[in-house]
């Protein structure tokens, strides 16, 4: 923009300069042609002059001895004025060219009265004298019209001149207009620069602003100010360098939060951030700066803690971390209380790589959410072992259900009123290819905890299907769901239809539920127990006695039958308040018209009890183990020929 300045004011002054100069010129010649012409008339009157005294001598005293030569010279001045008139025309506007024609003319008519008068001269004197005034008026004619042309020449130039002047003026004018604009324009353009190179400026230091705060978020947890996995993982790898340099222990500390969920569930997801930023600022207040503190994600926290070689500093700061984080904190009118699984692993015993320690502390972590310790585990190499078998397991279980290797094994239930077989419990046994034959202990939470349990459930109720083909009508098949499976919706819709599938009616089977599967959600719970229910499958209360069951949810959910926990069965013979519970359970059962069915019985004694008792029904090693099918048959079987 100032060189557009530049160039407009250099524009400018050259067109004024230029415009000047053509004036200048203009008014010059002007003036040059109205001087020329002035000397002409000039030049004319003096020659008029000295040819009238000559004419006027000659006439009064005669002629002279040198009157010719002198005639001669001043005609011939006369002829040289005329020719430079004629020259001057040229430069003369067309008004005063012809004027100037005509002039020219009369010059060449004097002339000719110069000869004629001249050669008259010797008459006598008062002729010559009247001779003498008319040439002397048409000299005065040519000079008055000479000295007219010289005039408008003059007039020419001063308004000439003026014009230049008037457009001098206009032209300083618009020059100082484009000047005052172009001015404008450049101080705009360079205010706008200005403001752009303030906005620059501002938008750099925004930049340098954002730049670190990406570089801050890249390498903290944006929630709790914490350092993120990937700055933990590089400030390990420094960690594990400066400890190996100096000889010294390290730790690692592995957080993993448990009831987070639960609380982030139920009051909502600014809870579970007010939860995990408490969390961090409680790892500050345990470490201080003494330890590197991380989030790695979730409800997962890490620390490296600086040992000498020994665990006792981490070990203690675990502790006290899982005593503070226990704490309850306040959400509004609610308290909100977490825990934390701790697991601790140790350089270089446990690992001299980042990643191994991390493994390592994480086993250790899982190992404490078993429950052992206190929350608190530090790392050994038999739970590397532990957990390698159970990820072994848990493909073998997954591969095993694909081959149909885990089998429903059926335990008889008995009527106490008669002593008679009412039906069957199914119970999962795997024939496992390594391990031989398991009892659901050793599978069952497994397969819960890896979401395996549908396809297992679904395997099992299908061959107990086409089992059920093969025993008489009668005979109800009871099937466990375990909590974890009671929330998976269209959990009913499903079984109905592998029963219908497999064409059995639904009314031979009587699903078992715990307490803790329909407590959480009570409205949920009967809707799926209603469309059990609507199909023929009855619905029974397994472990009754266990749980925290309310009246108003029996009466609610309208179970079919109770089972009571086996725990209050094989004490019942030994423990008052045992029986007492019994009683309570029977009597209960019997007030929402309830059948009662007792688990694990062993001995008849306390089948009597119960039987006295009005139970109902009774299941245990008394009246069979779990068997394969094929037992269960022949079982059956020899039981039905003994009664013939």
């Amino acid at each position: 923009m100032i060189i557009l300045l530049v160039l407009a004011v250099t524009l400018c002054l050259g067109t004024l300069i230029y415009v000047q100069h053509a004036n200048s010129l203009i008014v010059d010649h002007d003036m040059q042609t109205a001087v020329s012409l002035s000397e002409l008339a000039a030049r004319f009157d003096h020659e008029d002059g000295n040819l009238y005294r000559l004419l006027v001598d000659a006439s009064a005293n005669g002629r002279a001895a040198d009157s010719t030569r002198r005639l001669i010279n001043i005609r011939h001045r006369i002829s040289q004025i005329s020719a430079d008139l004629a020259r001057q025309r040229e430069a003369l506007d067309p008004r005063d060219i012809t004027r100037a024609t005509r002039v020219v003319a009369e010059l060449g008519k004097y002339d000719e009265a110069v000869g004629v008068v001249s050669s008259m001269l010797e008459v006598d004197f008062s002729t010559s004298v009247a001779m003498l005034r008319p040439f002397r008026a048409n000299a005065d004619r040519v000079l008055a019209e000479v000295k007219a042309i010289a005039a408008s020449g003059i007039a020419d130039a001063h308004r000439h001149a003026e014009d230049a002047a008037w457009r001098t003026r206009w032209l300083v004018a618009l020059v100082t207009a484009a000047v005052l604009i172009v001015a404008g324009l450049s101080y705009a353009w360079l205010a706008l620069a200005a403001e752009r190179g303030v906005q620059l400026t501002a938008e750099i230091t925004r930049r340098g602003i954002a730049e670190q705060e990406a570089l801050k978020l890249a390498r903290t947890d944006a929630l709790t100010g914490l350092v993120n996995r990937r700055e933990f993982g590089n400030a390990l790898e420094i960690a594990i360098d400066a400890a190996m340099t100096a000889g010294r222990g390290l730790s690692v500390v592995l957080l993993d939060l448990d009831g987070f969920k639960d609380a982030n569930d139920m009051h909502g997801h600014a809870a579970g951030d007010t939860v995990l930023m408490t969390v961090a600022h409680r790892l500050h207040s345990v470490c201080g700066d003494y330890a590197t503190i991380a989030r790695l994600g979730g409800d997962e926290f890490a620390i490296i803690v600086p040992d000498e070689g020994s665990t006792g500093d981490a070990m203690a700061l675990a502790y006290q971390a899982s005593h503070v984080l226990h704490q309850p904190l306040a959400w509004r009118s609610n308290t909100i209380t977490v825990g934390a699984s701790i697991g601790v692993s140790r350089f270089p015993n446990d690992g001299v790589a980042g990643s191994e320690l991390l493994h390592a502390a994480d086993i250790a972590m899982y190992e404490a959410k078993r429950g052992s310790k206190g929350g608190v585990c530090l790392f050994s190499p038999s739970m590397e072992a532990e957990r390698f078998e159970r990820r072994r397991m848990e493909q073998e279980l997954r591969d095993g259900i694909g081959r149909s290797e885990v089998k429903p094994f059926y335990q008889p239930i008995v009527r106490f009123s008669d002593g008679g077989l009412c039906g069957f419990e199914i119970l999962a046994r795997w024939h496992h290819p390594r391990l031989g034959l398991l009892a659901p202990d050793a599978f069952i939470r497994l397969a819960d905890s890896t979401g395996q349990i549908t396809a297992m459930t679904n395997s099992i109720l299908r061959q107990a299907c086409i089992d059920a083909r093969q025993i008489p009508a009668h005979l109800r098949l009871a099937l466990n769901i375990s909590p974890t499976q009671f929330e998976e919706p269209g959990l009913a819709e499903a079984l109905i239809a592998i029963i219908l599938a497999e064409g059995v009616s639904p009314s031979r089977f009587e699903i078992e539920i715990t307490e803790d599967a329909v407590m959480d959600d009570i409205v949920a719970a009967e809707r799926v127990l209603a469309t059990f229910r609507q199909s023929g499958i009855s619905v029974a209360l397994d472990d009754f006695g266990t749980g925290y069951s309310s009246l108003s949810n029996l009466r609610r959910l309208r179970f079919d039958k109770i089972k009571i926990d086996q725990s209050f069965v094989t004490s019942l013979t030994d423990s008052v308040e045992s029986e007492k519970i019994v009683d309570a359970i029977i009597s209960l059962a019997l007030s929402f018209g309830m059948k009662v069915t007792a688990e694990g019985i062993e001995d008849a004694a306390v089948a009597a009890m119960l039987s006295l008792k009005g139970c109902t029904q009774g299941q245990g090693y008394l009246f069979g183990k779990p068997a394969s099918f094929t037992e269960t048959v022949r079982l059956f079987s020899t039981a039905c020929q003994v009664a013939a």
